[in-house]
């Protein structure tokens, strides 16, 4: 009976450790649950390559010399996609999904571009930068002038300790408010200027070559209402050809 027992549980031992390794040559070397495939939805092709590189980067990376990253049943999703989203600043929202057993399916939302925001600092070329309608900073960009795309030239030295990952929040928002009123009004933006030293204060260009100086110290709207019964009281019929307009004052405008 002891011989019998000792006989079963080396058996049983030797089942146990087959097992044990089948499975990890399953998991670890077999390539029945190896990733082969990414698959992108909602990235542009450039951004696609990005992407990629880092998610292999990532899949391949070993332990104890073995890749188990690779294999579908140890990828976090989860986790992958936040490291996506905190490398790249294009990327709003992303998912991953395992299509089994050998895909991943990424999913992702760009950010869109609602202007450029060039941030000025100690070296002579300024930082441009794409922001969405909530301020993010994405990508580089050119600093230029037109009716495309919202142009912010932010005079402002920046310093070492300011972040570049978004905007000034109180300009932007009156800057949101302005620019769609004075398109309503027929008046096409050039590009908007924040002054060296201010804290309030952004001048806006139109196309017709005239500065509109607004401040965040009086009520944004009302501003509006004056430069458009200005507009209309002394601008209709081309007579008057200002050098700039003055609406930062309360109830008042100066030209």
């Amino acid at each position: 009976r002891r011989r019998s027992f000792g006989i079963k549980a080396v058996l049983i031992g030797v089942v146990i450790i087959a097992l044990l390794a089948g499975i990890g040559y399953a998991f670890f070397y077999a390539p029945w649950f190896k990733v082969t495939a990414i698959t992108f939805e909602g990235l542009t092709d450039r951004h696609q390559n990005d992407v990629q590189k880092v998610i292999d980067n990532v899949l391949n990376r070993k332990v104890l010399g073995v890749s188990v990253r690779r294999d579908i049943f140890f990828i976090h999703s989860d986790s992958l996609a936040a490291d996506l989203i905190s490398q790249f600043s294009f990327i709003e929202n992303v998912s991953i999904q395992k299509k089994y057993f050998h895909t991943l399916k990424i999913s992702a939302t760009e950010r869109q571009a609602e202007g450029v925001w060039c941030f000025s600092s100690i070296a002579t070329v300024p930082d441009c930068r794409y922001f969405d309608h909530g301020g993010v900073t994405f990508g580089q960009a050119i600093q230029s002038s037109g009716v495309l795309l919202l142009n912010v030239n932010d005079l402002r030295v920046v310093s070492a300790s300011t972040s570049l990952a978004t905007v000034d929040s109180r300009f932007l928002e009156a800057i949101q408010t302005v620019v769609p009123e004075l398109i309503s009004q027929d008046v096409k933006v050039k590009n908007i200027t924040i002054p060296v030293g201010t804290y309030t204060e952004f001048d806006v260009l139109p196309d017709d070559a005239y500065l509109i100086k607004f401040s965040l110290d009086s009520d944004i709207k009302n501003q509006l209402d004056i430069f458009r019964i200005f507009r209309i009281q002394k601008m209709t019929n081309n007579t008057l050809r200002p050098q700039y307009i003055d609406l930062r004052f309360d109830g008042r405008v100066y030209y």
